[in-house]
């Protein structure tokens, strides 16, 4: 068509014809040069948003894992391999927390803004000066959810298994751990789970028939949860106000203090704690099957934690055995005057770890805090049958289920728990 056009035009005898086409001639080639250019432009617009949006995510990693120092260095790097080098052939500027929108000030968020000028060729006959190309992208290091137990070990298999054919209720609570094992969490035989999800580095396994209901898909190759207890330090332990304590049989009311040689409390004891901790050194917490054992609490905020520590050699730390058909109830205090607030067992981490800790009250024992118990297995079977608000966690290296439990976590922000966080960077502008 455009050859019939110039044939017609060199045929025709009048010259306006010509005249216009001349005329209009620039303005069809400076069109036709703006539509490629702005091509051009769009690209490196998408190219400069995927450079942003990268770095800001770099960089909030850095964040997330407290390396603040680190956050230019990290945007520089994923920018650059995107192609976009600040000082060369375009601008990148790094604020964080952000200058402006929605997360300015936050100290969580990384803002990237990434820049780059082009001369216009055709296009200059409709845009004065350069064109300027930028874009802009947020990543903020956000809460995705909460887990209620947690085991540490790194590599082992079974890091969260079971034994017999328990049925564990753990109703919007997610289950985590942190071994990079392909059966960090194991169940097997006829057993059931009820959770929001499961969380792991590594993968998990059903070596039986065992029933899974999850709210929501697990997630397998994940990253490691944080402890959140890694910087409590359990304190001086202070002079034996009671050494080899038992209490065989009839009422009796325990007073704080340190416990040295341990605490047993007999079958046919009741026993109520106040308030207050109790720090067990060179010894354990044993509470035989039907005794009793409560916490004086009824102030709020009051409440109990069982320390175990050792003032002498670390194969001294003890640990806790609570017997099946034992009530147990206690709670950690909230109130933040307290030594150990949130925390209604804590373990030294220096314990050893050949030692099992054994929490077997069954529908009889309630605990209400946070069971540390970093060195240590730790074997559950707890039924907290109440319909209160309530919360409960387990921080062990590894736990197993020997039978029916059930954990809620549902109130253990207003209790002072610190939460098992499960955090990650989104891109969020």
């Amino acid at each position: 068509m455009l050859k019939a056009f110039w044939h017609r035009l060199a045929r025709a005898g009048d010259g306006g014809v010509a005249v216009t086409v001349a005329a209009a001639a620039p303005i069809i080639i400076g069109m036709a040069g703006l539509g490629v250019e702005a091509g051009v432009w769009y690209l490196d617009k998408r190219q400069a948003q995927t450079a942003a949006d990268a770095g800001a995510f770099a960089g909030a990693l850095e964040r997330w894992r407290g390396n603040s120092s680190g956050v230019q260095t990290a945007v520089t790097q994923a920018v650059t391999k995107n192609g976009y080098v600040n000082g060369s052939d375009a601008v990148v500027t790094i604020h964080h927390p952000p200058s402006q929108g929605a997360y300015a000030g936050s100290g969580s968020a990384v803002e990237v803004i990434v820049q780059r000028s082009h001369q216009p060729l055709f296009a200059a006959l409709f845009v004065g000066g350069n064109v300027n190309v930028a874009a802009r992208a947020v990543a903020q290091v956000q809460t995705i959810g909460r887990a209620c137990v947690l085991a540490l070990d790194l590599t082992a298999s079974s890091a969260i298994g079971n034994k017999g054919n328990p049925f564990v209720d753990m109703t919007g609570c997610v289950l985590a751990a942190n071994s990079n094992s392909q059966s960090a969490i194991a169940l097997s035989g006829s057993s059931q789970l009820t959770a929001n999800s499961l969380w792991m580095v590594g993968n998990y396994t059903n070596n039986g028939s065992a029933q899974i209901n999850l709210a929501s898909a697990p997630m397998i190759n994940a990253w490691a949860l944080d402890n959140p207890y890694a910087d409590k330090t359990v304190g001086p332990t202070g002079a034996c106000a009671h050494n080899n304590y038992y209490v065989g049989s009839g009422n009796v009311t325990m007073s704080p203090g340190t416990y040295c040689g341990g605490i047993s409390i007999g079958s046919q004891a009741t026993v109520a704690l106040n308030p207050g901790t109790y720090v067990i050194d060179r010894g354990d917490f044993n509470v035989s099957a039907q005794a009793v054992v409560t916490c004086n609490c009824s102030t709020p905020g009051s409440g109990v934690t069982i320390v175990l520590t050792s003032s002498g050699a670390t194969s001294q730390i003890g640990t806790v055995t609570i017997n099946g058909g034992a009530h147990v109830e206690l709670q950690a205090p909230s109130d933040p005057s307290y030594a150990h607030p949130g925390l209604v067992v804590y373990q030294d981490e220096r314990a050893p770890s050949n030692k099992i800790a054994k929490f077997n009250g069954g529908a009889t024992m309630r605990l209400t805090g946070a069971v540390y118990m970093s060195a240590q297995e730790v074997e559950w079977a707890g039924d907290n049958s109440t319909t209160a608000p309530t919360c409960t966690e387990v921080v062990a290296r590894r736990i197993t289920f020997t039978g029916n439990s059930k954990i809620d976590n549902s109130s253990c922000e207003e209790m002072g728990v610190t939460p098992i966080q499960i955090t990650g960077v989104r891109l969020v502008e």
